[in-house]
C-alpha cells in the first residue's frame, strides 16, 4: 500500500512519460472503471475566472436543502485532496490513496505503447479517481469544475449533466484556448449539451452571441445573470450583503432575495448569485430562499479574499481579469496597502504589473518569485515597471522573505498574482 506522498509523486511525475489524451481516451477510461457514479446529477461548471466560488457556493446551497454533495474543484493550494469535497468534508488520506490505487490498476493493464495513449493525464487520472469516490460516498449530486477551457476538457464527457455554468469569460490560456475571446468563449461554450439548461454571466456581447448560439442549435434553455440584477450591495469589514432580484421570461423566478455574505470580496456577488440561479433550476420547486441565505452565509472559498492572519489576505487574482475584480474591492478599503505579487511566466505579467502601477492603490509592491518552474522571476517583474506613480517597489527571493518586508510596511498586506503564491501563504500560515 503506497503512502499519500508516494501517491502525489506519481500523479505529478505522469507529465513525463505522457502524450496528449483525447477526450475519447478519457470517456473509454472512465467506462473501463465501469463509469462510476454515472446517474449521480451533475452541475458543470466552466468559466475563466469565478468557477470555483461559483461551484463552493452551488455545493454549500445544495448540502443546506439535505443534499449529500460532491465537490470537484481545481487547483489546490496546499494538498491535492483539496480538490475532493463531499458533504463539507476533504477526502482522508486512505480514502485518497484507495481511490488512486484503483485508478492506477486499471493504467497496468496496458502494455507500454498502448500505455503511452491510455493512461490518464495529472488532471484525468485526479478526475477518474473523484469519481470512484463520488460512487462509494453513494452521492446525491457532484458539483464538477472544469480544469481547462470546456470543449475538450476532462470533465466534459457526461451527455446529459443537470445545468451547465459559465461564470465570467477573459483572457488566458491563450496558447491552448485562442487569443481571442471569441476563440475562448467556444471553448467554454463546449460544456453545453443538447436539452441542458445553461446559466451564464453576461460576458458582453460577442461572448453572449457564442453561447446563446450554441445554445440554440442544442435546444437548451439559456439563464443570463447580468449585474443589474444585483442591487444594494453593502460592503463591510469581513461581509457583504446585497439583493438579488432575477426575472426569466418575465415570471418572478429569484424576487429581491436579500443575501449576506462572510467575506468582503465585493465580486463573490456575482459567484454567489450564478450559484443561487444554478440551484434554483437544479432544485426546482424544492428551493427554498432561507435555506439559500444560510448556506451563503457560512464560511466562503480559500484563497478567494481569505483573511489568512491578522491584516493579511490572500486572493487568487492571477489574470487581469481578476486583478480588476480584485481593485474593484481595494478601492472601498481605506486603510493603507501593501501588495505582495508574483506570477507565472505564461501569464501576461506585464500588463498586470501596469494594472497595479496604474491603480495607485498600493504605498508598497513587492515582487517575489512563486516556488514554481513556471515562475517570472523577481527582478523582471520589477523591470517591467514603467510608471512608479508614487509606489515604492522592491524585491524578494522568497515567500518568506516577502512577507518579513511586508510587516514591516505597517499596511494591511495583500497577497495575489499566482494561485501558487496563494499556496505558499496557505502553507506558510498553517492553514
Amino acid at each position: 500500500m503506497r503512502t499519500l506522498k508516494e501517491c502525489e509523486e506519481y500523479l505529478l511525475n505522469i507529465p513525463k512519460f505522457k502524450k496528449k489524451t483525447l477526450l475519447s481516451d478519457t470517456q473509454k477510461f472512465y467506462e473501463l472503471l465501469g463509469s462510476p457514479a454515472k446517474g449521480v446529477p451533475k452541475i458543470h461548471v466552466a468559466g475563466t475566472n469565478g468557477k470555483g466560488s461559483t461551484c463552493f457556493y452551488t455545493a454549500k446551497i445544495l448540502k443546506k436543502h439535505g443534499l449529500k454533495v460532491g465537490l470537484f474543484t481545481s487547483p489546490h493550494l496546499v494538498t491535492m485532496r483539496e480538490r475532493f469535497v463531499f458533504d463539507d468534508e476533504m477526502i482522508t488520506e486512505s480514502e485518497f490513496i484507495a481511490v488512486f490505487e484503483k485508478i492506477l490498476a486499471k493504467c497496468e493493464m496496458y502494455d507500454e505503447e498502448e500505455k503511452a495513449r491510455m493512461h490518464p493525464s495529472f488532471f484525468e487520472f485526479l478526475f477518474l479517481m473523484f469519481m470512484e469516490w463520488m460512487q462509494m460516498k453513494d452521492a446525491d449530486a457532484c458539483v464538477l469544475e472544469t480544469g481547462l477551457g470546456g470543449l475538450l476538457d476532462a470533465t466534459n464527457i457526461f451527455e446529459k449533466p443537470a445545468v451547465c455554468v459559465i461564470c465570467s469569460i477573459g483572457i488566458d490560456h491563450i496558447e491552448q484556448l485562442g487569443g481571442t475571446i471569441e476563440e475562448i468563449a467556444e471553448q467554454k461554450a463546449g460544456i453545453i449539451k443538447e436539452n441542458v439548461p445553461v446559466v451564464y454571466l453576461d460576458n458582453g456581447e460577442a461572448v453572449n452571441g457564442i453561447i446563446e448560439e450554441t445554445a440554440k442549435k442544442r435546444h437548451s434553455d439559456c439563464f443570463r445573470l447580468s449585474e443589474s440584477c444585483i442591487s444594494g450591495l453593502s460592503l463591510g469589514k469581513k461581509q457583504i450583503a446585497f439583493s438579488l432580484n432575477y426575472d426569466y421570461d418575465n415570471v418572478e423566478y429569484v424576487h429581491d432575495l436579500s443575501i449576506c455574505l462572510n467575506t468582503s470580496a465585493a465580486y463573490q456577488r456575482i459567484n454567489s448569485s450564478l450559484a443561487i440561479i444554478t440551484s434554483k433550476i437544479f432544485l426546482g420547486k424544492d428551493f427554498d430562499e432561507n435555506k439559500t441565505r444560510l448556506a451563503l452565509k457560512e464560511e466562503s472559498f480559500k484563497g478567494r479574499f481569505e483573511e489568512i492572519a491578522p491584516d493579511i489576505f490572500v486572493d487568487g487574482a492571477h489574470n487581469e481579469d481578476a486583478l480588476g475584480r480584485l481593485f474593484e474591492t481595494l478601492r472601498t478599503k481605506e486603510e493603507k496597502k501593501t501588495l505582495i505579487f508574483g506570477a507565472c511566466r505564461d501569464k501576461e505579467y506585464k500588463k498586470m504589473v501596469s494594472m497595479i502601477s496604474e491603480s495607485k492603490l498600493f504605498d508598497t509592491v513587492i515582487f517575489t518569485r512563486i516556488n514554481s518552474s513556471r515562475a517570472v522571476d523577481a527582478d523582471t517583474l520589477i523591470d517591467t515597471v514603467s510608471e512608479k506613480n508614487g509606489i515604492v517597489f522592491k524585491t524578494s527571493d522568497s515567500f518568506k522573505e516577502a512577507i518579513v518586508l511586508a510587516k514591516e510596511t505597517g499596511n494591511t498586506v495583500y497577497i495575489a498574482g499566482s494561485l501558487y503564491l496563494v499556496g505558499e501563504a496557505e502553507e506558510y500560515f498553517g492553514n
